[in-house]
């Protein structure tokens, strides 16, 4: 299976074992989410309007003196340096906060004083981190499952998901008091604000602040959704469901029941809170908004580049089409027209191009409006109850030999192995996997067929690596002593194991000999499979997985014929894609996966010994 259809297989696969039983009609779950949303914010309302100009010669001064600080701040952003950025700022926060107090309509302290709410707000250390937490993936994927769990916890029982959506709520007052600063600054046209930097002196005007103002809306868009939505993925609190997934081989019945309880259609994660609602729904006014401002400070300078260069020797940049320029005004004709695209997108829907060349219309708004969660959304499937999941139904056959990747066997006898192994200690990391016993003394035959090896590595700081030799009758292993193909074994920590029945649904015998249950492609668990409206079954995910057996080919399921298995309550997403279609869904997702696609198993023939 290519790579892209397989991954595309695993991750719709995923939501749907993720929804539970996905279906509309499910009984109420029990729902063990403590999380409660922020208060919704006060909004600060006061009027800020003219551009008055100082008179006093210490509030000049002042002011000089703040200003001085801002290229500071604004390098120190740009370098990603927000440590930097704050202490820059806290120096100027109080002045300018004294003269806005004195001066309310003093255009340079309402941008100073913006400029350091928005710093506070970037190096807010809750917001910060809980970024850093989930956006670090170098040091995430050297964590174990239950070290990362205990970060997800603060030092005094607090879900970090409620500390951050917490400090989000608290920092859009501050955010909205920047903005009513910013807009009075973009709407006096004529105000420019000059400083010095390097021996240069610098000149902002409106094709700054403008953009500036926007970014501010699209960063109080980006805080009421991470306020707005509940993320909260614990069980009562606790998050013990994941590390009882991360460690057992066995169906994780804890791990199951709080997946199932979390995407079930009642379930409350992914759902907007109800107080949060309006704000939710009011993110693609906020997304207008920036777009209206950015489009401003672009036209500001298109008209400003008319003048050539003669109001513009102090701007940060030059916009014209002369040597001396820094950007086209042609260029920033091009965003303007690019930006209002996007803009439609969040009203009637806009046509997006993906990479292959596919076409597919989207409605951003109406994302919005989907405040109940997305499990409604999933495709129709039905999970099955914990004891079939490790029989092997479709996409596998029967075979005299085990193969490590795709032999049922392992995977049951890993399960079997890892019991015995952790009634001898704490195991942090348990893997064991058969193999066909080889001598390396041709005078000492092997009276054996197969080896079993165990890696295990303990809580304590021991490690074991140990291969015992398999011999079946009528299923039942018996283990005995066995060399390791390489060096000494350490088996201080491991005895020979006891036998081990293999159940019927991996092992059966026939003319005396054992067949043991063999995938076409990767062993994998039954967990659930895909179904109609109605309930019937359509395809399990094993088949998807494995694909099947035409003559003696094994092909996989084409994409392009997933809708006849794989069926969404609403195609269109809740109108997310509109237009959109079961039959024009796949072909996009066959189209996209192509380029990665490059096994061709239908021209693979397997040996006539091969029995499927």
């Amino acid at each position: 299976m290519g790579f892209s259809k397989k991954f595309f297989v695993c991750a719709v696969s995923a939501m749907s074992l993720l929804a539970g039983c996905g279906d509309s009609g499910s009984s109420s779950s029990n729902d063990n989410n403590p999380s409660t949303p922020a208060d919704i914010p006060d909004t600060p309302s006061f009027d800020v309007s003219g551009c008055e100009v100082s008179t006093d010669a210490s509030v000049t001064q002042q002011l000089e003196s703040a200003k001085a600080n801002i290229a500071d701040i604004l390098k120190s952003l740009g370098d990603g340096d927000f440590r930097t950025a704050q202490a820059f700022s806290a120096q100027t926060k109080a002045t300018f906060k004294g003269v806005l107090d004195a001066h309310p309509n003093n255009c340079e302290a309402q941008l100073g004083y913006a400029l350091s709410i928005v710093t506070d707000l970037v190096n807010n250390k809750e917001i910060k981190g809980f970024i850093d937490t989930v956006s670090n993936k170098q040091d995430l994927a050297d964590m174990g499952v239950e070290d990362f769990n205990k970060i997800l916890v603060t030092s005094d029982g607090k879900l970090l998901t409620s500390v951050a959506q917490t400090a989000m709520a608290q920092a859009i007052p501050s955010l909205d008091s920047a903005v009513i600063y910013m807009r009075s600054v973009v709407n006096n046209k004529d105000f420019t604000c000059k400083y010095t930097y390097e021996d240069r002196t610098y000149e902002l005007d409106r094709g700054e602040f403008a953009p500036a103002l926007g970014a501010l809306f699209v960063a109080k868009a980006i805080l009421t959704f991470g306020a707005s939505i509940n993320i909260d993925i614990s069980d009562n609190g606790s998050y013990d469901w994941m590390n009882e997934a991360d460690r057992s081989r066995e169906v994780p019945e804890l791990a199951v029941k709080q997946m199932q309880k979390m995407f079930d259609t009642k379930s409350s994660l992914t759902t907007v809170y109800s107080s949060w609602k309006t704000s939710y729904k009011n993110i693609p006014n906020l997304l207008d908004s920036a777009i209206s401002y950015v489009e401003l400070g672009l036209q500001y300078g298109i008209e400003e580049s008319k003048n050539g260069t003669a109001t513009q020797k102090n701007d940060p940049y030059i916009v014209g089409d002369g040597e001396m320029s820094d950007v086209s005004a042609t260029d920033f004709q091009k965003a303007i027209d690019s930006l209002e695209h996007y803009r439609q997108g969040l009203r009637t829907g806009v046509e997006v191009t993906l990479p292959r060349g596919s076409k597919v219309t989207i409605n951003i708004s109406k994302f919005f409006d989907i405040t109940d969660g997305f499990q409604d959304y999933l495709p129709y499937h039905h999970i099955n109850d914990a004891s079939e999941w490790q029989v092997p139904v479709d996409g596998f056959y029967w075979s005299e030999d085990m193969d490590a990747y795709q032999s049922y066997v392992d995977m049951e006898l890993e399960r079997e192995l890892e019991k015995q192994v952790t009634k001898a200690g704490t195991v942090d990391y348990f893997s064991a996997w058969t193999r066909e016993a080889y001598s390396w003394d041709d005078e000492e035959p092997l009276d054996y067929k197969w080896q079993v090896c165990m890696d295990v590595d303990y809580k304590d700081g021991g490690y074991t690596y140990k291969c015992y030799s398999m011999k079946l009758d009528n299923c039942t292993i018996t283990f005995g002593e066995s060399k390791s193909y390489y060096g000494d074994d350490d088996d201080a920590n491991v005895t020979v194991p006891s036998p081990i029945k293999l159940s019927s649904n991996v092992c059966k015998v026939e003319n005396g000999t054992h067949l043991f249950a063999t995938a076409y492609q990767d062993a994998t668990d039954n967990i659930f499979y895909f179904t109609d409206a109605s309930g019937k079954k359509t395809i399990s995910y094993q088949a998807l997985v494995n694909g099947y057996v035409e003559g003696d080919k094994l092909k996989d399921y084409e994409v392009r014929d997933f809708g006849k298995y794989i069926i969404f309550p609403d195609i269109t997403f809740g109108g997310v894609l509109p237009g959109m279609t079961a039959d024009k869904f796949w072909e996009i997702i066959a189209t996209e996966s192509e380029e990665d696609d490059d096994d061709d198993w239908d021209d693979y023939t397997y040996n006539d010994e091969w029995d499927y």
